[in-house]
């Protein structure tokens, strides 16, 4: 009796909890195959230093990105923590070393090359910034 009266609603329930169950393992697989590409491209030589842009000299973030993987990337996401006296992240910022819609810049990274990048940071930087930082890949977009 109960199940005749409410068959439709029990059916989609059914339905409704597979497709959530697919849409945790896709994502779920989604993340492995970014943590798996995070490894295969590599930061070096990240510093900050004097440098001039738009014409101004000013402080700034360098680096060099190596895509080791075999997929062509179109968009990277670095984050950079701006550590205080205290050793604390005191701000968090999102650069892009490589970003297609980027006017300077907008070629994507291909397997096996390397790209300098720079950003001017005068205007980012906390004001109880103590000089260090931490740079991480976070996201990865492939063309």
């Amino acid at each position: 009796m109960f199940f005749r009266r409410y068959r439709a609603l029990v059916i989609l329930g059914i339905v409704l909890a597979i497709l959530i169950v697919l849409l945790v393992l896709f994502q779920q697989i989604k993340r492995d195959e970014l943590n798996n590409q995070l490894t295969k491209v590599e930061l070096q030589n990240v510093r900050i230093g004097a440098g001039i842009s738009n014409g101004v000299l000013g402080t700034a973030i360098f680096g060099e990105i190596n895509n080791k993987g075999d997929k062509i990337i179109s968009i990277a996401e670095m984050n950079v923590e701006f550590m205080n006296e205290d050793g604390e992240v005191a701000k968090v910022h999102k650069f892009f070393p490589v970003n297609k819609f980027s006017f300077r810049e907008s070629l994507p990274l291909k397997p096996g090359q390397s790209k300098e990048f720079g950003f001017p940071i005068d205007d980012i930087v906390p004001e109880d910034w103590d000089g260090t930082f931490t740079a991480r890949l976070t996201e990865l977009i492939f063309k």
